[in-house]
């Protein structure tokens, strides 16, 4: 293997364990809404609470697709050349 793949194949692993940390920290804090939410005592907005919920569901699915996306190039760059 060239030098050049190697530091690709270390970037691509440095980046797909940063975005498999980031996907873990907004699945933690949606659970940590929908705890707070449950364990509520106050009246809260529900729709605000829907939105916020949403918002972080969004963004951790966007992240998934980018963690595919690593994850194909890491794939591609592995296979043997042709």
């Amino acid at each position: 293997m060239e030098m050049t793949e190697l530091s690709l194949k270390d970037r691509l692993d440095a980046e797909e364990r940063e975005l498999m940390q980031q996907i873990e920290t907004y699945e933690a804090c949606t659970m940590a809404v929908l705890s707070m939410t449950s364990e509520q005592r106050m009246t809260i907005h529900k729709l605000v609470v829907e939105e916020i919920v949403s918002n972080l569901h969004r963004i951790a699915l966007d992240l998934h697709t980018e963690l595919l996306y690593v994850r194909l190039e890491k794939a591609l760059c592995q296979s043997p050349k042709r």
